[in-house]
Parts: C-alpha cells; structure tokens; sequence
C-alpha cells in the first residue's frame, strides 16, 4: 500500500473511531456512479459504483434513520465502506475514494494499488 494510501485510510479510521454522522448522501448515477458522502466538517467522494452499491446508497439516504460511518479498509484495488443505518448495515465498494473538507479543501486521491485486505473501523 502506498504512503498516500496509508494516510489516507488513517484519515478515515479516524472518521470511523469518531462514529461520524453522515450528514448527506449525493448520488450521481449519471455522472459516473459517484456518491458524495457528507461527515460532519468533510466530504467522501467515492465511484464508480456498481448499480447495487448506488441502489444500497439511495436506500441508506431515504430510509429516515441516523445513519453512521462504521468502517472502511481496501480489498485488493477497492476502498469498500460500511455504513450503518436504521436497518442493517451497508457495505459499498469503489474503486476511488478521495476525502476532502466540505469547504473544498484539497482531496487525497489514491490511486487502485495491489491485491491485499486493509480493514480499519469498528468489526
């Protein structure tokens, strides 16, 4: 894994150990499956997504309950996040992820690595 990678998923960890609130879900199915997940004072942005993972993201959004960032962590060249919600948790997988803040800060934008399981958040 990458430094930038590494600092990166620190980066998230950290989202993560807080049990962020996710304060608004963007989706943008035309636009290349992108989300936009809003946390508090920053902002994930991650795609493409599968239809599945933007249909699970839609769902996240509409179904009325807080909903949480859980964990995060790479599987081989996907950044995967897990999101709890009112229901049962959500597990997206992306190949990009890129956290910025919401005033539009500078993102960290690794790039797909090699094979290999990084998990970080609560299991």
């Amino acid at each position: 894994m990458a430094g930038y990678e590494r600092d990166l998923l620190a980066a998230v960890d950290e989202l993560c150990a807080r049990h962020s609130v996710i304060t608004g879900i963007e989706v943008e199915p035309a636009a290349g499956r992108t989300a936009r997940i809003g946390l508090d004072d920053r902002r994930l942005l991650l795609g493409p997504l599968a239809p599945a993972g933007l249909a699970q993201l839609l769902g996240a959004r509409g179904d009325g309950g807080t909903l949480r960032l859980d964990a995060a962590g790479r599987y081989g060249p996907y950044w995967w996040l897990r999101l709890s919600t009112a229901a049962e948790p959500i597990t997206v997988l992306s190949r990009t992820l890129r956290l910025s803040s919401q005033r539009g800060g500078a993102p960290v934008a690794p790039a797909p690595s090699a094979t290999g399981t990084t998990r970080t958040g609560s299991a």
